[in-house]
């Protein structure tokens, strides 16, 4: 409560999980579209994590925070009934627990029962018993809702398109331009894919699409690749673009941040990149412990262009929670203002070998082809050729026997043979020529 007061934070784990998603109630559809929800199950994962789920975390109280947040523009009543809750459950400005209560586990509270007893009173959507920071019910599908999604079937180019979320294309959370249901779920994308068209994927935590933009050609396991990376465009407040002013989703904070309270069931929830990267340095500036590194806290997407398969995939998004003071919640009398840093998170996705090694015969099938229809061509050319100069070879013969057959025959018959030495063989063979007048004198007896 001091002025000049910095929050000092200590990162800890990863804590690392291996995610598994489904699709479930799979609906193909006549308009060459599929609809269906996910199921996404957490598996702890102990030996690739800097930690156990049951390290204890101090840290804001988000439950309390969230409650005074969501009811600042309610009635005087709600805001007696709250504050006499607050003091009578001895709720403080911070917490700690476990890291499994944080993320999935979730923690109950009687402020929390309370809420959900009676909410014509708090007027809240939120129906759980326990309070998860994450929001995310393990092997649960609710928070997903239902998607629409083009096959492709009748243009390849729409391939994995989402075209409605919860039966609607446009979001109850954002408006305009914000709000549009659009790209896909990121599992998958179109292909033919171009360096100047970017990238949108549709993300139901965030109840709205971002914006992925192209950044360089690279290779992933021998595949090369186009890599986008997220731009500043999906934490503009309208600085950048006017049209961006619809994030602001009725809190605009300074350039960095984005506002999902709506999408959170009224909690002060606000997205940015880990440590504010590219974010104004308002934020960084109220708290101690933030390094922002490009490296480690960009969001980038490697994808093969040709076939729109993923090559390497990570997502990485820090939950804050709003801290301001309040004229209502003695707890929070007097307090500063703080995006205070609850949590970031890494989503990664990457080709193995083995499907990289199979991507890579599918991709050489084209180059293949081209040689092998070239090489059929010439193949065929050769034995076109090769025929006709042994049909070239065999009238060559066949004249040149002719010709000499003739020459024989002509010889044969300026030959006369007048006798058979067989028969006669006494008698020495006559010819004609210089012989003839010699033996005209010979009698035959």
């Amino acid at each position: 409560m001091n002025d000049g007061f910095k929050p000092n934070l200590v990162e800890m784990g990863p804590y690392r999980f291996t995610e598994f998603l489904e699709k479930t109630n799979v609906t193909w559809n006549q308009n060459n579209t599929i609809t269906f929800r996910k199921l996404r199950r957490w598996y702890f994962d102990a030996e690739r994590s800097n930690g156990s789920l049951n390290d204890n975390i101090t840290t804001l109280n988000p439950l309390a925070v969230s409650a005074a947040y969501f009811t600042r523009f309610h009635s005087s009543l709600v805001h007696y009934v709250l504050n006499s809750a607050l003091r009578m459950t001895r709720h403080k400005v911070w917490t700690t627990k476990t890291a499994g209560e944080f993320l999935f586990d979730g923690y109950s509270d009687p402020l929390l029962t309370a809420a959900v007893l009676a909410p014509s009173l708090t007027q809240n959507k939120f129906t759980g018993n326990k309070f998860p920071l994450l929001y995310l019910k393990n092997d649960s599908f609710d928070q997903g809702g239902v998607y629409n999604m083009e096959t492709g079937e009748e243009d390849v180019s729409k391939l994995g398109i989402v075209r409605s979320w919860n039966y609607k294309n446009h979001s109850d959370f954002f408006e305009d331009e914000c709000g549009q249901v659009k790209g896909t779920v990121g599992d998958l994308f179109p292909p033919g894919q171009k360096k100047g068209t970017p990238l949108n994927m549709f993300v139901a935590d965030m109840c709205r699409h971002f914006q992925l933009d192209y950044h360089e050609d690279t290779e992933v396991l021998g595949i090369p690749g186009y890599t986008y990376v997220g731009g500043r465009s999906i934490f503009d407040n309208g600085t950048t673009d006017p049209k961006s002013r619809c994030n602001c989703a009725g809190v605009c904070a300074p350039q960095g941040v984005l506002n999902i309270s709506t999408c959170r069931f009224g909690a002060p929830g606000f997205l940015s990149y880990p440590h504010f990267l590219d974010a104004d340095p308002h934020f960084r500036e109220k708290v101690n412990g933030m390094n922002p590194d490009r490296k480690r806290h960009q969001t980038y997407l490697t994808l093969e262009p040709t076939t729109g398969i993923i090559l390497d995939l990570v997502v990485r998004f820090q939950i804050n929670l709003l801290l301001q003071p309040s004229e209502y919640i003695s707890l929070y009398s007097g307090m500063p203002t703080i995006f205070f840093p609850m949590i970031w998170l890494e989503e990664s996705i990457r080709i193995t070998p083995e499907l990289a090694q199979s991507l890579k015969m599918l991709l050489a099938l084209p180059v293949v082809g081209m040689y092998c229809s070239i090489g059929a061509m010439l193949l065929g050319l050769f034995i076109v050729a090769y025929v006709g100069a042994l049909k070239l070879v065999a009238r060559v013969q066949w004249s040149t026997f002719r010709s000499w057959k003739g020459r024989e025959s002509k010889k044969k018959s300026n030959k006369v043979v007048l006798h058979d030495e067989k028969t006669c063989p006494l008698m020495p063979p006559v010819t004609t020529g210089e012989h003839n007048s010699k033996m005209a004198d010979i009698s035959v007896t």
